[in-house]
């Protein structure tokens, strides 16, 4: 009798789990890469397992003859994740993501919410404890190559 109300029990928690699974909303991830504010920096944003994750791939250098910028390791830079933030769901269906952003100059990690407006711009907010007490960055859709090394030499 026990192993039978076992199995029902198994059997619906099953269920009730692939009901759920297929009731949750598809995420849809944006992906594509991004001039940061001040147009010295590239991200490429992109799912990284569950979360959206941002990643140097560029880096424009003032003069061919600069030496590429490090991080706060002393490692270059290109490649490094800025940037990861979890998808929460909205009961209407919207997105918001909410997670971390790591300055790589000094490797100081805020809290950070990134959103997307109509124009496809990327709104980078990182603050300290409260949302209030941040800085919204407004990063513009980069449609050029980075190279592998992530130098963006400028033209001489």
């Amino acid at each position: 009798m026990s192993s039978r109300w076992f199995s029902a029990l198994w059997l619906s928690g099953g269920l009730a789990l692939a009901q759920a699974a297929a009731a949750s909303p598809a995420i849809t991830y944006p992906s594509g890469s991004w001039s940061t504010n001040n147009s010295g920096t590239i991200i490429s944003v992109a799912q990284c397992g569950a979360d959206l994750c941002g990643r140097i791939s560029g880096m424009v250098l003032d003069h061919p003859t600069d030496p590429p910028p490090t991080d706060w390791r002393g490692q270059l830079q290109c490649h490094d994740i800025i940037f990861q933030v979890t998808p929460h769901v909205h009961d209407d269906g919207g997105v918001t993501w909410a997670g971390t952003v790591t300055d790589p100059r000094n490797g100081n990690v805020y809290q950070a919410t990134v959103a997307f407006d109509a124009q496809n711009n990327l709104l980078m907010r990182g603050y300290v404890g409260l949302r209030i007490f941040g800085e919204t960055q407004v990063w513009r859709p980069y449609a050029g190559q980075t190279p592998s090394d992530c130098l963006i030499r400028p033209a001489s």
